[in-house]
């Protein structure tokens, strides 16, 4: 009997060796949301290689990491003189620029990389809620993508983060929470995220890190079929933020991007200046002292009524005195 039984024994074995590896190969190839896929295989399907502007790698980036405005947007108005921390970074100040340049306008179309949850200190919900703009809300954050979720607001959003390098999946560092904190610091806390390569060490005791994708900005805004911007602000909280968003900037035969709003970190201006941005011109009389308006060159006579002509550094001791850029600062007017 025993002698009988053996090799059907090892033929079942063999029938479920052989379906599992068929299995596997099978779940191999497919994209990793329809596996429970570890962040190190997430990314190596992301740096396969595929062409980081494929059909492929582009359908990846609609069908996993964009989501289309809601059905139902909230629609209510903002008012900038409401919020807590409206003074924090000249934000009110920065926010009245904007829309005293704006307010006779037709509509326009935004892009925010580093959206936090939507509200906070953002730069483009008054444009969005007042003068009927939409566009595109990038934030990385898991938590403050789901509060962002949550405000229901009239534009794309994506989870993930913006860099130049290959499209991968980055570990993200988030500061700790704490519950007795109000909500307008909770969100200050939120903002602060960032890459963990770019985290000062002493910080990494005070959060916890989590995978996030990484991809560049040109493919997403292509894919989201935003070639076209009228504004595109960066900030997280990193120096040389603009090099971040370069591959759509550099790119003019292929992204229409009229002005630029780029926050700096105090600590990185005190030791250099403000960067030259190829191809956009600095607008100090609507930029403050830590968040910079540029202007592509090709538009610069929208600055004011006369043509735009050949430009000129300020006297930097002027500079300084209507500015206060503490001399770090190369400030630009208009002859």
């Amino acid at each position: 009997m025993m002698g009988r039984q053996l090799p059907c024994s090892l033929s079942g074995v063999l029938t479920l060796v052989l379906t599992a590896a068929i299995l596997a190969t099978f779940l191999s190839r497919l994209p990793p949301w329809f596996t429970s896929c570890t962040p190190d295989c997430l990314d190596m399907y992301m740096k396969g290689a595929a062409n980081l502007f494929s059909p492929a790698m582009l359908a990846f980036l609609r069908d996993k990491f964009l989501e289309p405005p809601p059905p139902d947007p909230d629609r209510s108005g903002f008012d900038i003189d409401r919020p807590s921390w409206r003074h924090l970074l000249e934000w009110h100040k920065l926010q009245q620029n904007l829309k005293d340049l704006w307010k006779d306008q037709s509509p326009g179309v935004f892009v925010e990389v580093g959206a936090v949850d939507g509200e906070f200190m953002s730069q483009t919900l008054m444009l969005e809620k007042n003068l009927s703009w939409t566009g595109l809300l990038i934030e990385p954050d898991p938590r403050s993508y789901s509060v962002l979720q949550q405000r229901r607001r009239n534009a794309w959003t994506s989870p993930v983060c913006i860099r130049l390098g290959p499209t991968s999946a980055r570990k993200l560092w988030m500061r700790d929470l704490r519950a007795d904190l109000p909500q307008e610091m909770q969100g200050l806390v939120m903002a602060r995220s960032k890459l963990d390569d770019e985290t000062i060490t002493g910080d990494m005791l005070q959060g916890r890190t989590t995978f996030v994708p990484c991809v560049r900005l040109s493919q997403l805004l292509l894919r989201a079929n935003m070639t076209r911007a009228d504004l595109l602000t960066i900030a997280t909280g990193t120096p040389k933020d603009h090099l971040k968003i370069r591959d759509v900037t550099s790119d003019r035969q292929t992204f229409d991007v009229k002005t630029l709003l780029v926050q700096y970190p105090r600590s990185h201006l005190l030791q250099e200046p403000y960067p030259e941005i190829p191809g956009y011109i600095l607008d100090m009389d609507r930029s403050v002292l830590l968040v910079r308006l540029f202007w592509r060159k090709a538009d610069c006579r929208l600055l004011q009524e006369d043509t735009c002509r050949r430009t000129k550094p300020y006297d930097l001791m002027e500079a300084c005195k209507k500015y206060l850029c503490n001399d770090f600062a190369t400030v630009w007017t208009y002859k």
